[in-house]
Formats: C-alpha cells, structure tokens, sequence
C-alpha cells in the first residue's frame, strides 16, 4: 500500500524555495562576519609574537593584564601590542674615541682636491 501525501505539490515547492532562501542568508552572514574578523582578540603563549616563557615572565611580572583559562594563560592582543611597543629600543650614540678625533683631525689637514 503507498503512502499518499496529503500535502499538496504546490505547498512542497513552496517550502523547498522558502528553505533555500534561508540557507543562503545564513551562509551570506556567516560569510560576512568571517570576513569582518581581524584575528584573535587574545594572546596565548603559543600566539603570541614573542617567546612563550618572556610572555609568562611578563605577564607574571604585570607588564600586562593577563588572565588564565585552565591551564593556559591569556591576554587582551591590545595590552600584549601595548606593552611590546613600549619596549623597543633606541639606539646609544656611538662615542667618539681618541683614534676618532685624531683620524678627523689628520682629514681635515689633507689638502682638498680640485673638482672637475
């Protein structure tokens, strides 16, 4: 004995059209928040752009709020970013040595050659 559906073809067209339209908006917004993402809003050890043990080190230190879930220690990528860019750098003024001054003396006696 067949089974007979009492619902009618058109109704069946309807709800297949109606799903479809549905699945692509949810595929359309699924696209459009992948692609608004900038990345991870936290750093872990492993995440992190310097060597795992100075970010325990200077989270342990307070450099930067940090906070752990289980065993993994997690901070804000804002406050990481802060903190790193408040570390670089500057580089000493070379000093002038005695052999310096000398060697800039004896060039400045040098007669100057004409230019052509």
């Amino acid at each position: 004995m067949k089974h007979r559906s009492s619902v009618p073809p058109d109704v069946t067209k309807a709800v297949d059209v109606l799903l479809l339209y549905l699945i692509n908006l949810v595929l359309d917004a699924a696209n459009e928040n992948a692609a608004r993402d900038t990345g991870a809003e936290y750093y872990d050890a492993k995440s992190c752009p310097m060597a795992p043990t100075t970010f325990r080190r200077a989270a342990a230190a307070g450099a930067f709020p940090s906070f752990k879930i289980g065993r993994k220690l997690m901070a804000r990528r804002a406050d990481v970013d802060a903190w790193i860019a408040t570390q670089a750098r500057t580089p000493k003024p070379k000093e002038q040595t005695a052999d310096d001054v000398d060697a800039a003396f004896f060039a400045s006696l040098q007669p100057k050659r004409p230019s052509r």
